[in-house]
């Protein structure tokens, strides 16, 4: 359906310059990522389409586990599209498959989480010790 409406024109996705119609979705198991340019008319297109997939599949989409997350963009567009999507506004850096994510360089505080996530990991790994992990 979002490649239909893609086609049709009543979407658009992201990085138009590097694939045909831009990347409208991004999925892996049950997480996804809807990315959309700034487009008033084109959200609330994405929004009936996310709604007839609900009644379509009989699934729900939990919209208070989503956020709104603009690249760039003003506090009153976000709050319109967080209203719109009846889901919360976030910020940058954002984690998709556990790694942190941002529009541009990310700081060294950013992956902290996820080293720290992995040097546990490692330094229980068959209970031994490593000499190459250092803390």
């Amino acid at each position: 359906m979002v490649k239909r409406a893609q086609h049709n024109g009543l979407l658009c996705g992201l990085a138009e310059n590097l694939i045909p119609r831009g990347v409208a979705i991004l999925q892996y198991a049950d997480d996804t990522i809807i990315c959309l340019k700034n487009d008033f008319e084109k959200a609330r297109n994405m929004k009936l389409l996310l709604y007839l997939y609900e009644v379509m599949s009989g699934l729900k989409i939990n919209f208070s586990k989503s956020e709104i997350i603009l690249v760039n963009g003003d506090n009153d567009t976000q709050i319109f599209y967080a209203e719109l999507f009846n889901c919360q506004a976030g910020l940058f850096p954002i984690k998709y498959l556990g790694v942190p994510m941002g529009p541009g360089r990310l700081h060294i505080k950013d992956w902290v989480p996820l080293q720290e996530k992995n040097l546990k990991k490692l330094s229980t790994w068959k209970g031994g010790s490593y000499p190459w992990l250092v803390d």
